[in-house]
């Protein structure tokens, strides 16, 4: 009886289990007790929200960005401000690089919704996909960037309407518009973005040309970037992040964390881990070294291992000057594959993969926290930003 009533439990709890992994694969009910009717309002108000909100931000249409919110509320008023800035950041970035904005689209999803009197309380994702136009280029020519973050959103009932008082959310986009800078980056081929792995340049003395193509696949680093960039518009694997991988979004940024991931996973760059740069998903040395997951760490490692060189570490203005060794500027010698990295005030904040170019030859870039898919490599940053450029080289 003992081991009949020892094997029911077991078995129990494999139930459990089961039943438990089979709802992650439903979709997630965001709502529990509140009426279903009041649940759709709030999902349409919301709907409405971003869609107008979208594309009030990239026409600068002051009047509809001020009829969401609760400006009676000082943290109305701030979620107001905050989008008003964006919209001035985009409209002084767009101007400086000849890009028009034409469009956007946005999906939201839902995690929950909790009613308090008046007041919702709503944690949701948000995708937005931008369309715009190189004023250069054809007018049949257009191309997309994606971005997306999570939500979270107080809606106060008033006047008959839900309004936002509260929206926190990681914005790449929040950027004084009178920092940015005002020089044009001249159209080029961009050709080192397209040579094969074999035209780059081999790193002396340690490998031939033959490993030396065979150690970093940039095309599987694209890939997985294309896969796993997350909350954004095109980004792939129902826009989740690699699950094999701890998200470090609450603990300073994941962006570092994903850029090893585009150089060491095996789907990926396929690099080989060392002791000093790896990332162990369980037993007693799980988790992620320095060199792995923090900024600064990751750049140093790179460029003391020799895996890597800087091709040029400078402002926007200085990268797109022509010079003799790069008559397009310093930017246009990254590869597919390659790395940009961004210093702000001294510290090295952020990382990006370069994924592709766009139909003006501009360069567009990956990256985590927040997320991002084909994004214009500077935009989200400013006149005093230093960036570096950095090339895998074995």
């Amino acid at each position: 009886m003992y081991v009949l009533y020892g094997r029911r439990i077991v078995l129990g709890l494999i139930a459990i289990i089961i039943i438990v992994l089979a709802l992650r694969g439903i979709p997630h009910r965001p709502v529990g007790g509140i009426p279903l009717s009041l649940e759709r309002l709030i999902g349409t108000r919301l709907n409405m929200l971003f869609s107008e909100r979208a594309e009030a931000v990239i026409c600068g249409d002051i009047d509809t960005l001020a009829s969401h919110y609760d400006l009676d509320s000082r943290y109305g008023q701030w979620a107001f401000d905050h989008e008003m800035r964006r919209s001035a950041y985009l409209t002084a970035w767009s101007a400086a690089r000849g890009i028009k904005f034409l469009d956007t689209e946005v999906e939201i999803r839902i995690n929950s919704i909790e009613l308090r009197g008046t007041t919702a309380w709503i944690e949701l994702d948000e995708s937005t996909k931008i369309v715009y136009r190189h004023k250069s280029q054809s007018a049949s020519k257009f191309d997309f960037f994606g971005i997306g973050t999570e939500h979270f959103i107080e809606l106060a009932f008033k006047d008959g309407a839900w309004l936002v008082r509260r929206d926190w959310y990681l914005d790449p986009l929040d950027v004084d518009a009178d920092s940015i800078s005002t020089d044009a980056a001249l159209v080029s081929t961009s050709e080192n973005l397209l040579v094969t792995p074999g035209q780059l340049d081999a790193h002396p003395g340690e490998v031939t040309r033959k490993d030396y193509d065979s150690i970093y696949d940039r095309e599987n680093a694209v890939a997985y970037a294309e896969k796993y960039c997350g909350l954004a518009w095109g980004c792939g694997n129902n826009h989740k992040y690699n699950p094999s991988y701890k998200n470090f979004t609450g603990l300073g940024g994941d962006c570092t964390n994903f850029a090893s991931q585009i150089l060491g996973d095996e789907q990926a760059g396929n690099l080989p881990m060392t002791y000093t740069w790896r990332y162990v998903p369980y037993g007693p040395t799980a988790g992620a070294t320095r060199a792995w997951a923090q900024a600064s760490g990751l750049l140093n490692y790179l460029l003391s291992s020799g895996r890597a060189k800087t091709l040029a570490r400078a402002t926007y203005a200085n990268l797109i000057t022509p010079s003799e060794t790069y008559p397009v500027g310093a930017i246009g010698a990254l590869n597919k594959g390659d790395l940009i990295v961004y210093e702000d005030k001294g510290r090295i904040v952020h990382f990006a993969v370069v994924v592709s170019q766009d139909s003006g030859s501009y360069l567009v870039v990956n990256s985590h926290t927040a997320d991002r898919y084909h994004v214009p490599w500077d935009l989200g940053w400013d006149r005093s930003t230093i960036f570096w450029l950095i090339k895998i080289v074995v």
